[in-house]
């Protein structure tokens, strides 16, 4: 495969990651206006992750409160679109500038692929297809 074309498919690799990565951020700032995309089907749940906190928190107590559930809930949510938000946008970038670097470094082209793999994986075994199929046309 030419240079030119590797080039293409590691941009093309990145597309899929930034836009998975966005939309889990914009969903969930707007659950925290008005509960929608990432709250339980049912109330009930959602309120008891109101009304309990995490257990490992308890564990290494900061102060007197350990916060509730739901609290942590938007953070990891945020926090994963972000991650992979941001990988996407070096990938591209990286790509996109230099991507002699991709073919010196192999580290690069291994994380390329090792990431996108493990978040196949984590989807398949714990979320749903939408983000298996982001991250498996990533990988492809």
């Amino acid at each position: 495969m030419s240079s030119c074309a590797a080039q293409w498919w590691f941009i093309a690799g990145a597309m899929p990651l930034m836009l998975a990565g966005g939309e889990r951020i914009v969903l969930t700032v707007l659950d925290k206006v008005r509960p929608t995309f990432f709250t339980p089907i049912r109330d009930s749940t959602r309120l008891g992750m109101e009304g309990h906190g995490m257990r490992f928190m308890a564990l290494f107590p900061v102060d007197a409160a350990v916060p509730p559930i739901w609290r942590f809930w938007p953070g990891l949510n945020l926090s994963r679109g972000l991650g992979v938000f941001v990988f996407g946008v070096f990938w591209l970038l990286v790509t996109a500038h230099d991507f002699g670097l991709v073919e010196r470094i192999s580290g690069l082209r291994a994380l390329t692929v090792a990431v996108p793999a493990a978040y196949l994986t984590i989807s398949l075994a714990f979320w749903s297809h939408v983000p298996a199929l982001a991250a498996a046309a990533a990988l492809a």
